[in-house]
Parts: structure tokens; C-alpha cells; sequence
């Protein structure tokens, strides 16, 4: 085991990094930076088995896998940074036990390294008090989720960085870290469950007007109120486009104002009209109601027009071309819509039981309900048992918007949400919701740009003469 003069040695080694290179540590640390600083080659690769390594032949390099998200690659650089500088001239090939859990000496020291250059005492201090960590007891797990992403770091790092900082006790540690952080998102995400090892930004109604900037493939989960009842629904610029473009329809006489009556109704559509309808007739009107196949409703991608992709330059020559373009992967940024559901404000339903309380307050009353609408229920004193009572159902309940939107591309854009009738091209605008997102590239992306950047410049001094000018 490593004795506490060695643990002492790495940490202290960690902080001269750091003061030697005066990076600010109240900052969110850029390690790939430091990478670079001290001349060692970086490269990106396929690993299947391992997070990274380092070879101290040459020059000496880091090598680190594509396969996992950019809070683990920056953790894992800074691990690697460790192993160069604590363990000269020996090579490393670390996978995710040795990073995350490690059993020998040299992989617990390098551990303790990582934590200090990428998570500096006064930089974990600042983020928890900005999350409201103060004592052990508001480290749920969700606090030090937010703590880790806005520092760049895992969350399993963060959790034993704050431990070794004594802001919360081994045990709270070991809580922390019995759940996988795709549990923590998706608590943190009312329910919603990210795709893959991806960070998260919640932004709620009280951040419309605000700024977000996240990495490319960040998900983006806004909760929003929405009352579904009143007819009217969150919508994109295309959605308010599309409603535009409906006309208005007469409204229909009644019956007794055109000397009608019921038996002048088809047969077919008869039955819908009555107290009792039959399973097939509420099954057909169920199937017209937009989005009955389910509670999610997909949003079409939000695209930032042609002046709102930042420009990128490249070795001070702007990229005109197609090829230049694609090998930059300068794509504009864009939202895609992975989430939207909606949950009811007056009752707890799981999807699986939406249908059955749809059908329910459309007037099958021999449809079992879920518990928790139990309290709509009245009993009568007839053999029937429990009947629903609609006066009873507060329908004019508000409920919850969750949209989730994956970032793409890289740059800057704006989402633009406006509560409004879904069906009335006439209708005023209830609320709106604005927000700037800048998305940045993956760091292999940047680190892919940086390169090309370098290879354009050289190839441009190429085809200088030696007095420096062009040639003729």
C-alpha cells in the first residue's frame, strides 16, 4: 500500500503542475491544454479494453479511447498526465478497473494525481457551494452529478475527489457510488433516460432568456408547464409554420337548428352518441387523437441558420471549400429530439396506463383505473360498484413538458418555444421560451482540428520562397 508520503508526493506533484504552468484553479481545468504544454503527442483511438495509456518512448505520447464520453477521456488524460510524470520512463495501459478502482500502488497514486489537476481544492469548493453542497447531507447524488459536469470530470471522480477533501465521509462516498451516473441523470432528468454516457443540461421554465453551453451529444431536457386540456401546446417555429397554413372550417349547425335530429345521424357513427358505447366505437375515436399511440411526440431537429455557425478559422485562411469543410466537420449545430412526453399534473400515470385512463374519461366506466386516480372515484350505493364521476377529474390541471434534444454539430443556435393553440392559426401567443445554446465539438473533433490546422500551416510555409514571399 502506498505510504502517505508517496500520496503526499503525488498530490504535491499535481499542484507544481499546476502553479508551474499558472493555470487558474477556481476555473474548470483544461487538460488536453496541459497535454500539449508539456510536448507529449495526443491521439484518439478504438479501444475496446482499455480507457487509455502512456508510452514514454521518444517524445512520449497519451493515447485514449473514443468509445467513452469526454468527462471520462479528460479524467483519464490527467491520469495519464500522472503515470508520465510520477512514474518516469515507464509505460502504462490502463483500463477502467485501474482508473476507477485501482488495486496496485503506482494506479492509486495516479488516481490521487488525476483528482488534484483536474479537480484543484478551490475550483470543488466554488462548484459545490454554486450546487448548494455545504455538508455531506446535500451530496445526493444529482448535486454531485452537476458538480462533476461543470467541472469536466466523471462523476465517480467528482464523488471521490469530495472525499478526499473531506466534504463528505467514505460512507457517503460509497453511497455516491453504488449508483451508475445513468441513474443519476435519469433522476435528474424527471424520468428521462439519456442515450449512452452522455452529459445532461435541465433547464426548467425559470431559464427562459438564459445561456447553455454543451458538448456535442449533450442532451439538452427541458420541463416546461402545459395545461393539454386548453387545446394549447409548446411549439417549434415549424410546428407555428405548419398551424399557419390550416384554415378555419365553418362551424357546423346543430341539429335542431336545421330540423335534424339524432335518428338522422349515420348508423355507424350512432353508438358514440349514446351513454353506452361500444369498445370498437371508443377504440376509433382513440385512433384519431393525435399522439394516442403513445405519450411521446417527437420534435423536428432545430437548425441554426447559415449566420449562426461559428466560424471555426484554420491556420488564418477562412474554409471555402466542401472537402476542407467535411475533414473540419464543420456541421451547423442542430437539436435532434430524442424525449417529449407529457405528464398530467393531477394524477401519477405510467405510460403503460395512459390508454386506460383515456378510455375511462371517455366513458368506459368498466375500464379499471390506477390507484392513484383512485381519489376521482365515487361510490355509488348499486350493485355497479365504483362508477367514474368526470365532474370529479380536475382536467384543467396543469401538467409537465419534458422535451430532451441531442446536440449536434458545433456552434451557436437559438431554441424558440412558444405556448399557443395547436389547431387556431389565430391564436395569441400564451408564453414564450427562448434559449442560447453554443455547442462545442467532442475533444477528438478539436483535437482533429487542431491538427489539420497545423498540417494547412506547414503546407502554406511550404509554398513560401526563403525571403517569404509568394511564389510567382
Amino acid at each position: 500500500m502506498a505510504t502517505l508520503g508517496q500520496r503526499r508526493s503525488a498530490l504535491q506533484a499535481a499542484d507544481d503542475l499546476l502553479n508551474d504552468l499558472e493555470i487558474d484553479q477556481e476555473s474548470p481545468v483544461d487538460v488536453f491544454d496541459i497535454v500539449d504544454r508539456l510536448g507529449l503527442w495526443l491521439v484518439f483511438n478504438r479501444l475496446k479494453s482499455l480507457l487509455g495509456a502512456v508510452v514514454p518512448k521518444g517524445n512520449g505520447g497519451i493515447m485514449l479511447s473514443t468509445q467513452r464520453g469526454p468527462s471520462v477521456q479528460r479524467y483519464t488524460a490527467a491520469h495519464e498526465i500522472g503515470h508520465w510524470i510520477l512514474d518516469i520512463d515507464e509505460p502504462a495501459f490502463d483500463a477502467e478497473d485501474d482508473i476507477f478502482y485501482p488495486a496496485a500502488d503506482r494506479e492509486r497514486l495516479a488516481q490521487l494525481f488525476a483528482g488534484q489537476l483536474l479537480m484543484p481544492p478551490p475550483l470543488v469548493f466554488a462548484t459545490c457551494a454554486r450546487h448548494g453542497i455545504t455538508t455531506a447531507a446535500d451530496a445526493t447524488g444529482p448535486a454531485v452529478y452537476l458538480v462533476a459536469r461543470d467541472m469536466g470530470a466523471s462523476y465517480e471522480a467528482a464523488a471521490r475527489q469530495l472525499s478526499n477533501l473531506d466534504i463528505i465521509g467514505p460512507a457517503d462516498r460509497d453511497a455516491l457510488l453504488a449508483r451508475t451516473p445513468a441513474q443519476v441523470k435519469t433522476e435528474l432528468c424527471h424520468g428521462h433516460r439519456p442515450q449512452g454516457a452522455v452529459d445532461v443540461w435541465p433547464v426548467d421554465f425559470a431559464g427562459t432568456g438564459g445561456q447553455v453551453s454543451v458538448t456535442e451529444g449533450d442532451e439538452l431536457v427541458v420541463t416546461l408547464p402545459e395545461n393539454r386540456t386548453t387545446g394549447y401546446r409548446w411549439m417549434t417555429s415549424q410546428e407555428l409554420a405548419a398551424r399557419a397554413r390550416r384554415t378555419a372550417s365553418p362551424a357546423p349547425a346543430s341539429f335542431t337548428q336545421s330540423g335534424g335530429s339524432v335518428d338522422d345521424v349515420p348508423a355507424e357513427i350512432r353508438p358514440s352518441l349514446g351513454s353506452s358505447r361500444s369498445t370498437a366505437a371508443v377504440n376509433r375515436a382513440l385512433a384519431r387523437v393525435p399522439g394516442n399511440d403513445g405519450n411521446r411526440r417527437i420534435l423536428p431537429a432545430l437548425r441554426a441558420t447559415a449566420d449562426e455557425v461559428a466560424d471555426v478559422p484554420v491556420a488564418s485562411a477562412p474554409v471555402a471549400d466542401h472537402d476542407a469543410r467535411s475533414a473540419l466537420d464543420l456541421n451547423p449545430p442542430s437539436l435532434q429530439g430524442v424525449d417529449d412526453r407529457f405528464t398530467a399534473g393531477w394524477a401519477t400515470v405510467t405510460p403503460a396506463a395512459i390508454r386506460s385512463v383515456r378510455r375511462a374519461i371517455a366513458g368506459r366506466s368498466d375500464v379499471a383505473l390506477p390507484d392513484s386516480v383512485g381519489t376521482y372515484l365515487r361510490r355509488s350505493h348499486s350493485t355497479t360498484g365504483a362508477v367514474l364521476d368526470t365532474a370529479a377529474i380536475p382536467l384543467a390541471a396543469t401538467g409537465e413538458r419534458l422535451v430532451a434534444l441531442q446536440s449536434a454539430g458545433a456552434g451557436a443556435l437559438s431554441l424558440d418555444l412558444t405556448y399557443t393553440s395547436a389547431m387556431d392559426p389565430q391564436a395569441p401567443a400564451a408564453a414564450t421560451f427562448h434559449l442560447e445554446v453554443q455547442v462545442a465539438p467532442t475533444p477528438q473533433t478539436s483535437h482533429r482540428r487542431l491538427l489539420l490546422q497545423l498540417a494547412l500551416a506547414d503546407a502554406d510555409s511550404d509554398e513560401l520562397d526563403p525571403d517569404g514571399a509568394e511564389p510567382q
